[in-house]
């Protein structure tokens, strides 16, 4: 868990700037969140407000633009500036990319683990009382599939691939599965 929501993110932050510095938002991305009935305009704006509050209005993007410019007697030669440059526009883009999920993709999300993890309950159940065993090679392959998942729904904002809905439902149903065969063949020790 620790790899997937934290350091991937950070190397994420780290490497992708110096291979592609220019970070925009897709246009299929934007076509995806508009064919979704979202309000392109008022999303960028909302977007747009909280990167300003957070990032310009407080300093730290303007400070950090200046360190990496360099000064007189210390000159980057302009990679530098495309990195950090690079960076902001990851961090812009995942804050427009959570403003999207927030709206499109965390309540299936919820809804279908918490379905999968009450029906994969109900077939522990069943088997327990029937007392067939539990195949604790699937519980904890899934167990790992769960946490892979999870890692990556943190990770999806910064992903340097363009968001699409078959990406997403792959993701859900990925998650689906293995949150249910995590509570089919959860291990109770009987």
């Amino acid at each position: 868990m620790i790899l997937w929501c934290l350091f991937l993110p950070l190397l994420s932050l780290i490497f992708i700037p110096l291979a592609f510095p220019d970070q925009p938002i897709s246009e299929s991305e934007v076509a995806m969140v508009t064919s979704l009935d979202i309000d392109i305009n008022r999303l960028t704006e909302s977007a747009n407000n909280k990167f300003t509050s957070i990032f310009i209005d407080t300093g730290i993007k303007p400070q950090t633009e200046a360190f990496f410019r360099g000064n007189a007697l210390v000159k980057t030669g302009g990679f530098a500036e495309k990195w950090i440059n690079g960076v902001w526009m990851m961090i812009y883009k995942a804050l427009w990319r959570g403003y999207v999920l927030a709206q499109i993709f965390f309540l299936p999300l919820l809804v279908m683990a918490v379905a999968a993890a009450v029906d994969g309950s109900g077939v522990r159940a069943r088997k327990k009382y029937k007392f067939e065993t539990s195949n604790p090679v699937f519980f904890y392959s899934s167990t790992h599939l769960v946490v892979m998942m999870t890692g990556l729904f943190t990770f999806l904002p910064l992903a340097p691939i363009s968001l699409s809905t078959t990406v997403l439902v792959a993701l859900l149903v990925a998650l689906a599965a293995g949150v249910w065969l995590s509570a089919t063949n959860f291990q109770t020790g009987t």
